[in-house]
């Protein structure tokens, strides 16, 4: 694996920023919001993150990356229909990225 490096311009760090306090905050609100909404929040921030760094092009490999943000794309929706299906999302999510992750390091 060649370290290839991923640059944050000015716009996404205020837009990520704003995106974490913003959630930091609505989260702490407690009970005025759904039991999901933390979740639907954290994974709408790790697809902004993703599309980020698939701008940046500073990915070695952009399949997987490409592949996540698609199934968040998906599984964000599903928080309007179907929450059973949304949880499901969540932790097929999760092992997704831990199948990568323990790819990288074997690579």
């Amino acid at each position: 694996m060649t370290e290839k490096g991923l640059l944050l311009n000015e716009e996404h760090f205020y837009d990520m920023l704003s995106f974490l306090v913003s959630s930091a905050y609505l989260m702490a609100q407690g009970e005025e919001f759904e039991e999901l909404y933390p979740s639907l929040r954290l994974i709408d921030g790790a697809n902004r993150l993703t599309k980020y760094a698939l701008e940046s092009g500073g990915l070695e490999d952009e399949s997987w990356a490409r592949l996540f943000s698609n199934e968040c794309e998906k599984g964000l929706k599903l928080m309007e229909t179907d929450k059973e299906a949304f949880t499901e999302f969540l932790s097929d999510s999760t092992l997704m990225l831990a199948k990568e992750m323990i790819g990288r390091e074997e690579d």
